[in-house]
Order: structure tokens, then sequence, then C-alpha cells
């Protein structure tokens, strides 16, 4: 019942006034009196419209990947007579009646092709183009014009009437071609527009037309001097519907001659355009230059008539959008501004910029923040070495920037720097000149604030031979300047000789005060020589105690003491005593540098003739040397980064000292100097250096153990497991105590040693255990030590799988790589463990090795795992955006799938879930190389307990349309009207058309995607 309703409504009555558009065929006077209408229904364009879509051949010739024609106008011009032919306009009345109508509108339009490429879709374009040449030609014409194109006129064509639509074809060609590359990059279809890529008709409606024919054409016809006719409105004869002669021969004799120069204009406008749109900025130049010198003629042509611009028939250029490509291209005859000459300048070295910042502090036309980048433009070409200018230019920019930031009220730059900077180049008198010139334009306002601008700096500043530049301002008077020179003026603080003294002095002669004094510089400097003269004048006071013992913080190694302690009391011992205690000293202080220093002075003193046969002195002179090393090796881990060492020499010494061991000498280096110089070649690279060594030294069971499996991995490429010693002894030291008791030593497949492998007892979640005493005397100081990236590497991989192993959890495995050289299995119970304190050792050596290496994407990723496994989740995100972000070069390049993988996305979205950010983990979902519809849609039916994951905050981080469109609909359940057309409005952006091809829908998902981290970055990092 509903349907029949509907068809039985009756149709609402036309307009009184409204024309339907075959009642002009019936009556051909009708078209005229309609045009000439105030405001005709149908309008102009819309007549023509439908005419064209009325018309009974509505097919085009299938010519559209031909060339069109290049013949010049002299093939044209040469066919003068019209040749016999069997070729003619074979068209039913009807057809010519409509085509006839359409040009005629067409010519009242005057043939103005920015109205109609802006109002007529392109296949309407080319039927109107095809008429026109038809009946121009007197043939059927297909176009685009065909490679082979015949200019031959028929009985019923006319040669100027053919002239005219070549012409009007052939800049129809040009703007062609920026319209369809505009469209293809930006346009959405629509009703109006019918560029529609990938679409199977895309070529019908948009044919390929190589422009360089239509280019020589119009270039030629500027060149000739033959006369231009044009359509006039009686040029068309409508055909009366009871005429039978439907092949009425149209008026081509009423066709009107135009100005030469109105046609150049015209012609060299449309070339502009393209060489513009084109990059051909040389043809540009010379076109524009002509277009504006043949408008220039027209213009004059027409005042000898009595006439104006706004007449002209032919010529449709807007003069404003002419001088826009006279100024594009560097010729414009107008004033230029301010702003305009300071860019050339800055185009052109900086000319004249002194100039134009002069008129700009009277003007203040140039906005400051420019201002102000151009003078740290000008400060990096003069440093680089690009500028070949001196520093006083750089000076003179500043101070009219600091001139001109005295007339802007809260401006942002701050004038401080200026005087500090250029105070050699005399920079007050600059600024005092450049005030001095800006005064006469400026307010009374405007003076007082450089008055008290001035005022503030010399107060500031206290120069007293800046107040003699004041006086050529006529804003300061005598009075003011002698006040301010009053203000200025240093008060004289008397100052006690004894404040003036670096060093105390003391009259009295009681021998205890001299003693102290002596002592406290002992104490106190850091210079050899220094503490050399000081033990001879203290030794001469007979001291009843060693000197070494004025400071009981001068500490020094056992070895070392007992050496020092065995050798005679004087003077030797104690300057070794002490500056081996200030080198202990200065490197605790990070002083490396003076406490080799110190040291290298020592063992010069070893090594004097007199004293070195001595085996007591040789003994000290090894030990020093070694203790230099150590200190060495310690800079060396400190600065790792900025290696300011030699380190193949560093490598070459630690070699020497580990090599003594094997000695029959009866001095080795302490265990100290031994383990740091093993993991020091560890760091190196140097593995098979460290495997001669002796595994019995607990310090360096983990440094061989390391070196070992660096060498199987050497010797055995691929997949298969590896040495088992560092497995064995790292894993050995998380077992709990009791589980070590009752294992008695031979616990996950052995090789631990008993000193090394003890735990302090308790079960593996007790906090008592965690760190376990084996890590935090064996495992941790060995980890604290490293600092190549292949060796964190393999330490962070082992402890990862003993944790995989340990939490025995798939959802929550680390990944990383060196994974799979390790065991899969662990020999005692999981329960033996202490999988807390494997924890808590790897996140601490993934913080170390981060420190060091802050860019590691695994590493970031590996340690939000681990967060994760932990239960924290928040901290878990920071990681994983983190690494995205670093992947991308802080969203700079596009995100890559090695980066975000299906496991990390996932993981992200679990972290995004239970945080309460379901939108987040909504977004996050789109990353993924499948989306999974099914947590999509979860998530966005949870609500959010996270107040910074509002819906609506991320639209624009979508592309997924099905996305959107399930957000739209759940909206509009929920009555939430202002968000859906939020919605609405961003799946309506072209960018997120389905048609688009596939480059643009990357790029659309390379933006959001950027976009999206840069917010979670916002949340996560800041």
């Amino acid at each position: 019942m509903l349907c029949e309703d509907i068809l039985n409504m009756p149709v609402p009555p036309l307009a009184a006034e409204t024309v339907l558009w075959f009642e002009f065929l019936l009556d051909p006077t009708l078209i005229t009196k309609h045009l000439k209408k105030v405001n005709p229904e149908p309008s102009a364009l819309e007549l023509m419209s439908q005419f064209i879509s009325m018309t009974p051949d509505t097919i085009l010739p299938q010519q559209f990947n031909v060339t069109p024609t290049s013949e010049s106008l002299a093939a044209v011009s040469s066919s003068s007579t019209p040749v016999p032919s069997n070729e003619g306009l074979f068209l039913t009345h009807k057809q010519m009646a409509l085509k006839v109508l359409a040009l005629k509108v067409a010519t009242w339009l005057k043939w103005n092709l920015d109205v109609l490429e802006k109002n007529l879709p392109i296949p309407k374009q080319l039927f109107l183009l095809r008429d026109l040449c038809t009946l121009s030609f007197g043939k059927k014409v297909g176009i685009p014009l065909s490679a082979d194109f015949q200019t031959k006129i028929t009985n019923e064509g006319n040669e100027k009437a053919a002239r005219f639509a070549l012409t009007f074809y052939h800049r129809w060609v040009l703007r062609l071609q920026i319209l369809k590359d505009i469209a293809l990059k930006s346009a959405r279809p629509s009703l109006g527009n019918m560029f529609v890529p990938l679409e199977p008709m895309h070529q019908f409606f948009a044919p390929e037309i190589p422009p360089q024919a239509s280019i020589e054409y119009l270039q030629e016809l500027c060149k000739s001097n033959e006369s231009f006719y044009i359509f006039t409105y009686d040029t068309f004869v409508p055909l009366h519907p009871n005429d039978d002669n439907q092949h009425m021969t149209q008026k081509f004799e009423n066709m009107l001659k135009i100005s030469l120069a109105e046609l150049r204009t015209q012609i060299y406008f449309d070339l502009v355009n393209f060489y513009l749109y084109t990059k051909q900025y040389h043809l540009a130049r010379e076109a524009v230059s002509e277009c504006r010198r043949n408008l220039n003629l027209a213009k004059a042509e027409y005042e000898m008539l009595g006439k104006t611009s706004a007449q002209f028939v032919f010529c449709h250029i807007n003069e404003q959008e002419l001088e826009g490509y006279l100024l594009a291209c560097g010729l414009s005859a107008n004033t230029k501004t301010l702003m305009e000459r300071f860019n050339r300048s800055a185009l052109t070295q900086f000319k004249d910029i002194v100039e134009i910042l002069k008129l700009d502090n009277r003007e203040r036309e140039i906005p400051l923040v420019n201002r102000r980048i151009l003078e740290l433009d000008i400060e990096g070409s003069i440093s680089q070495g690009i500028l070949k200018e001196s520093r006083q230019l750089e000076m003179q920019v500043a101070a009219l920037n600091v001139v001109r930031s005295t007339f802007d009220e809260g401006n942002i730059f701050a004038n401080t720097d200026f005087f500090e900077k250029y105070q050699q180049l005399n920079c007050f008198a600059t600024l005092v000149e450049y005030n001095q010139d800006v005064l006469p334009y400026s307010s009374l306002t405007e003076k007082n604030n450089l008055k008290q601008f001035l005022i503030n700096v010399i107060l500031k500043y206290q120069q007293k031979q800046w107040l003699s530049e004041l006086k050529r301002l006529s804003i300061f008077s005598t009075k003011e300047i002698a006040d301010l020179e009053k203000q200025i003026q240093e008060e004289e603080i008397p100052t006690p000789p004894l404040a003036l003294l670096h060093e105390w002095k003391f009259n009295s002669k009681m021998l205890r005060i001299e003693i102290g004094s002596l002592e406290r510089q002992l104490i106190s400097c850091t210079n050899a020589n220094t503490v050399r003269k000081l033990l001879v004048k203290l030794a001469s006071t007979n001291p009843a105690k060693p000197l070494w013992t004025v400071n009981p913080s001068w500490e020094i190694a056992t070895p070392l003491k007992s050496v020092l302690m065995s050798m005679q009391r004087g003077f030797l011992q104690d300057f070794a005593y002490v500056l081996l205690g200030k080198a202990r000293e200065l490197t605790a202080k990070g002083d490396f540098i003076g406490a080799v220093s110190l040291l290298s002075v020592l063992k010069s003193e070893t090594q004097r003739s007199d004293i070195s046969n001595a085996s007591i002195i040789s003994k000290l002179g090894k030990l020093v040397n070694w203790e230099i090393l150590l200190i060495q090796i310690t800079q060396c881990l400190e600065e790792w980064n900025r290696k300011p060492l030699d380190l193949q020499s560093l490598g070459n010494r630690c070699k020497q000292c580990l090599n003594s061991l094997q000695s029959n000498d009866n001095i080795i280096p302490r265990i100290e100097i031994i383990e740091n110089c093993a993991v020091m070649l560890l760091n190196l690279n140097e593995w098979n250096s460290l495997m001669f060594l002796d595994k019995r030294l607990p310090q360096l069971e983990l440094p061989i153990t390391f070196a070992a499996t660096f060498l199987d991995m050497e010797k055995m490429k691929g997949s298969k497991k590896i040495c088992r010693d560092a497995w064995d002894l790292v894993l050995t030291m998380f077992l709990n105590n009791n589980a070590k008791r009752g294992n008695s030593g031979n616990n996950a497949g052995g090789g631990g040693n008993p000193s090394t492998s003890a735990v302090g007892g308790g079960s593996g979640g007790s906090s008592r255990n965690s760190p376990c005493l084996a890590i935090s005397t064996g495992l941790q100081p060995f980890f604290k030590k490293i600092r190549h990236q292949m060796v964190f590497n393999l330490a962070i991989s082992l402890l990862s799988k003993i944790h995989n192993l340990l939490k025995d959890d798939p959802n929550y495995d680390l990944n990383g790589e060196y994974m799979q050289l390790w065991p899969t299995t662990v020999n005692n119970p999981l329960s033996s463990y202490n999988i807390r304190a494997v924890g808590e050792t790897l996140h601490w050596l993934l913080t170390e090795a981060l420190k060091y290496y802050p860019q590691t994407i695994a590493w970031l990723k590996m340690k939000g795992d681990l967060e994760l496994a932990i239960g924290n989740n928040e901290a878990a995100m920071r990681c994983y955006v983190n690494a995205l972000i670093t992947g991308t070069e802080y969203c700079t390049v596009p995100l890559q799938r090695s980066i975000a993988d299906d496991y990390i996305i996932r993981k992200m979205i679990r972290c995004s879930s239970n945080l309460g950010c379901h939108m987040q983990a909504t977004v996050l979902c789109q990353f993924l190389e499948e989306i999974d519809y099914a947590i999509v849609f979860k998530n966005l039916t949870e609500k959010s307990s996270n107040f910074t994951d509002a819906m609506d905050a991320y639209y624009n981080c979508i592309w997924d349309t099905t996305l959107l469109e399930f957000i739209i609909n759940l909206h509009a359940k929920k009555g939430e009207h202002s968000r859906k057309l939020e919605a609405v409005a961003i799946m309506g952006t072209l960018e997120l058309n389905a048609n688009n091809n596939e480059e643009i829908k990357r790029e659309a998902a390379a933006i959001r995607k950027s976009r999206f981290l840069r917010a979670l970055a916002k949340q996560y990092l800041l």
C-alpha cells in the first residue's frame, strides 16, 4: 500500500518561469529571449548540459590512446578553398538542432574555459569539443583528435571556424593535464568529478593526450600574423522544426575578427599556467613576460576604441592571477614589500639585509620570528664557512632584532645573550645607532620603551663607557645621564689583607702550628712535586710517627701495603704511601688523569738508578704499574661510549698482566686487577687470550666460560647447542639454599664452584633470598663491567632463557637474539630455583645495557616482555612504545613490519586492555597484519577506565573503514549524535576512499600510525 501511495502522489508543478529543454527545439527564437533574462531558469550552463545530454549520439570514437594533431597553423590556412569530398555532416534533424543550440549557449558564455571546466564534467566537455569541431570542419570529428587527423574542410565547414576550434581544443588539452593530475592525487568520486582511479572506464572519462603537440600548435599560433576570428552569437543559426534542410550552413561570415594582442595574451596565459605546473620555469618566465606585454598592447588598442579590458571578447585572464605568476617568476613590476625583499635577500647570500631590517624597524612588517630565524641562519652560515662575511654582519642583524623586540609586547625572545656574545665587537655603539635611526618613526610610548630598555642594560652590565654613547640619543637629557653615572659607580669595599691571602700565614713561632699547617697542605694537595716538598719539610721536624699516617683516609691495597711496610722507614716509604692513597681518592672521584699522573711520578721514582736494583723496589715498581693499568681500565669502562684511550694498547697491557700468572715470578697482580683485565679482554673480543687462564680462580670463571661460548659460536654456525659451561655456572647461582644442600653441589649439570655457587637460603619467593649471595658477589659485579654489545646480548639471552624455563608460561616468554643457543630444560625441579632473583637480575642487566646502547630495539622489546611478565603493564607499554619510536627514528620514517610484528603488537594490545585503555587497544589492532575484528569489537564495547583513552581522541588515528563503520553504528545505537558525526567526517576524508590505489592507502595508514605513536609517546614517555 505504501508503494502504491508513493506512486500515486502528484508531481509538484514547475515554476511558471521554468522552460523545458525541448521547447527550444520547437521555437528557435526562444533561446535568445531566455538567455537575456536576469536569472534564467534553467541557467545557461544547465541548459547547455541538457542539450549535450539529450543529443542521441553519445558514444565517442575509441581513439583515446592516440596523439592529437601536431599540424601547424599553416596546414589549416593552406586549405583556403574547401575540398570536395564524400565526407559531410550526416546528422539527423534533432542531432543538428541540439548541437547548434549547445554551441550557441557556449558562444553566449564567450567560450570561457574557466567557466566550462568548472561546471561541466569531462565527458560533456569532450562532447562539446566534438560538436564544435564537427560543425567547424563540416564533417564528423572524434575527440581527442587522431594522429592522422586531416585538416581538410568540407563545403559545410569554414576555415576561420576550424582555426578557432583547433585553438580552443589545444588550450583545453593543456588544462586537462593539470586537472587530471590534481584529480588523480586528491579528488574523491562525485557526480561532478568523474576521475576515479583504477575504474575500468577511467580512460573513457580522462583520455591520455600528450601535450607536446598542443604546445607546438599554440606557439606557432602566437608567432603567426594571420587574422583570427571568433564566433559571435549570431554565427550559429538554430534549426526550425518545419525546415527540411537539417544541414543548414551556419553564418560563418558573422564571425568577429579580434586583436592579435588579445589572442596572444590568452594563449600565453594558458602556456604559463602549464609551464609553472610542470616546473618548466625558464619557459614560464618567457611566456609570462610575453603575456604581460600583449596584455598592455590589447588594453591600448581597446582604449583607442573607447573600450576597457572588461570588454575583451576572447581573453578571460585574471590580472591578479597574472600578477601572481609574474611574482612567482620574479618579473613583477609592482613595488616589492619588505617581506618579499626579506625572502629574496635570504636566497641571495643576505644581500642588503641590514637596510631591509632597518626599514622594517620603522614599518614592522616582517614577523619577529622570521627575523630571529634569519639571525640564526646567518650565524650558522658564518660559523660553517658557507657565508664569506665577518661576524660584523651577524652582530648588526642581532642588534636590529634587539631594537625590534623592544616594540613587541610580550615577545618570547631574550636579549640577554646579545651583549655577552658580541661584547668584543662594540655592540652597544651599534645598538645605539640603530635606536637613533628608528626614533623619528616611533610614538611617545615606543620611545619610552626604548629608553627604559637602554637604562636597564646600563644598570645591569655596569659599563661606564657606554654612557658616552647615550649622549647621542635625544631621549636622554644631561641630567639623566649624570644620574645613571652615579648609579653605576662602584662602591669601594674595604678588603682586609688577610682575606686576599691564598694561604693563611701565622706570625706565631709555635712549631706545632707550623706542622699542622704543613699537614693540612699535604692532605689537600694533588700535585706530586708539592707532596715531595711538603714531605721533606715535615721530615725535617723529626716526626714521631710515619708521615703516611697523617690522613687515616689514605687506604691502599693489602699487597702494596705489605711491600711498603717491609721497606725501611724513610722518604720513599712515605712518598709511595701518600701517592698511592691520593691516587685511590682521585680514582673514586673520577679524576683518572690526576690519579695516573701521581702514580706515573711514583713509577719514575722507583726507576732511579741509585735504588732500582733493590728487589723490594723492583716489586714496588711492578705493583704500581699494575695499579696504573687498573685505573686506566676503570676509566675505559666508565667512559666507554667516548673511548678516550688506545684500546689496542690497553688490550696488550692486559694480556701482559695476565701472562705474569704463568711466569715463575714470585709476585703476581692482585685478584681485582686480574679480574678487570679478563673482563676488559672479553669486552675487546680477545677471547683466545682468556682460554689459557686457570679456571680455579673463582673471579675468572665467568669471563672464561663466556669467552669459550663465543669461540663455540664461531666454530659451530647455526642453531647447534654450544658449550654448557656458562649455562651451568649461571644457572647454579639461582639455586635456593635448601636445594643446594640437598644436591651437594651436583646441580644443574654441575660445573659450579662451591665458592661462587653459594646462595643465601630460603624459598624462591622469599624476599630474603632475592638477590642471592652468589649473584651479588659473583654475577652482578661481572655484569657491571660488561660493555661490549655482543657480551650484553649473550648475558641477556642466557638469563632470558632461564626465566622462560622457570616461568613455564608461553604467554609470557621473552624473545631475543641467541635464545636458541641454550638448553631447553633444567636438571633440578623448577621450585629449586629462585625465579624472582632471575627476573630482578635480568631487569637490572637490561637497564645497564640500555644505558650504554639506548637505541637497541631488541632489548627495549625484551624489557617490555619482562615488565609484562612481572605484571607492570604501564612500564611494559613504555618499553614497547620506546622501541617503536626508536625504530621509526622518532616518527620520521614509516614503521616497518620487522619492528612492529604481530607478536609485539598483540602484547601491546594486552597491556592497553589491562590498563583500561580499550580504545588504544582497538587502534593497535590495525597494526596487525590481519586485523582481528573479534578483539576490536570486544574492546569497543568495553567501557574505558582511563581518562587518557577517550574514544573520539583517536578517530584521526584510524584508517580501517570497517572499524569506522562499526564505531558509527555504535554511536548511533547509543544516541551519541555529535560523536557519530565526527566519525562520519573522518570516514569521509579523501585518503580513506576505498577506491584509492594501494600507494595512497599505505601513505594514509603510515600518517595515522605516526600520529598514534606520537600520542602514545606523549602519554608514556613524557
